[in-house]
């Protein structure tokens, strides 16, 4: 997938996002790459400050919610 791609790019651990928070993301940006980049970062930042070292639904709902 393209989010795996991404983080195989910048050498991050595939296991970062859940399975259902990739599918969640892809859901809402109906698959348009800028959009995917944004809600990545978004969740991963709303999971960071969490202290979770994975992205959940959760984290992509929450920020989804937000926005």
């Amino acid at each position: 997938s393209y989010i795996q791609h991404q983080l195989k790019a910048v050498e991050a651990p595939n296991e970062v996002f859940s399975e259902e928070a990739i599918q969640a993301i892809y859901e809402y940006s109906k698959g348009i790459p800028r959009k995917i980049n944004t809600y990545c970062s978004s969740s991963l930042m709303d999971a960071r400050l969490q202290d979770n070292k994975i992205v959940g639904k959760s984290h992509v709902d929450r920020v989804m919610n937000e926005m």
